[in-house]
Formats: structure tokens, C-alpha cells, sequence
């Protein structure tokens, strides 16, 4: 499921997607990384950045099922915007949807698997 799309300073499109791998882990890829994440890493960053959805709102999406919970990426225009923006939605079981913008999910999911990568280069040798 792409979670982000954005043009670097380049002019080059980038595109995040977030794929379920084996052994219950997350893989995230994007032209600049690609690497694999715990379903607990994505909620605790969901955790972090979201907020209570409204619950007018529906939940409607492209949707990837992580263990018990879901990730939906939902297309949104509040009042306030000019346009739509993209948002991921954590739905777990028994907890109220936390939204958050799905750019700065994509940035910060991003940043993991970049710095577990160097993490494992710089012990691997």
C-alpha cells in the first residue's frame, strides 16, 4: 500500500509503500530505503503522531491488516484545507482510530529503518 508520495528537492517522485512481510514484521520501501519494522514499531509511531479520529468520520480506504489492528491511508478535506490530504489510520481493537498525517508517518517509519540499517552495518562490521 503506498502511504506517501512526495517530490524531493530534485524533482524526483518518491513513493513509500508499506507491505506486509513474514514473521509478523513490516516492510517499508521507498526509493531511498527498504528495510523491515515490527507491527509494535508502526503503532508505537502511530501512537506518537496520531490523534482521535472523529467519529463522523468513516473509515474508508486502501487498508493493510497488521496482526489484530489495521492501517487504513483515508483521503480527507477539512474545512480548513484547499485541498484533500492523505491520512493513516491505526484501528485496533477495544482503542478509539488515531489519525495522523501520512507524510509525517511515512518520514518518521522511514527514519527507522534507516537508522536500524547503519545500526546493523556498524555492528555487522
Amino acid at each position: 500500500m503506498v502511504i506517501d508520495e512526495h517530490i524531493r528537492a530534485d524533482g524526483e517522485l518518491v513513493r513509500t509503500h508499506l507491505e506486509v512481510a513474514d514473521g509478523g514484521k513490516v516492510r517499508i520501501v521507498a526509493d531511498d530505503v527498504r528495510g523491515e519494522l515490527s507491527v509494535a514499531a508502526v503503532e508505537k509511531v502511530m501512537s506518537r503522531y496520531g490523534r482521535p479520529l472523529d467519529p463522523d468520520i468513516p473509515v474508508t480506504g486502501d487498508a493493510i491488516d497488521l496482526g489484530a489492528a489495521r492501517l487504513v491511508r483515508l483521503r480527507f478535506k477539512a474545512a480548513v484545507d484547499a485541498d484533500a490530504r492523505d491520512w493513516l489510520v491505526w484501528a485496533a481493537p477495544g482503542a478509539e482510530p488515531l489519525a495522523a498525517l501520512a507524510t509525517g508517518v511515512a518520514a518518521a517509519l522511514r527514519y527507522l529503518v534507516m537508522r536500524l540499517t547503519e545500526e546493523r552495518e556498524e555492528r555487522d562490521g
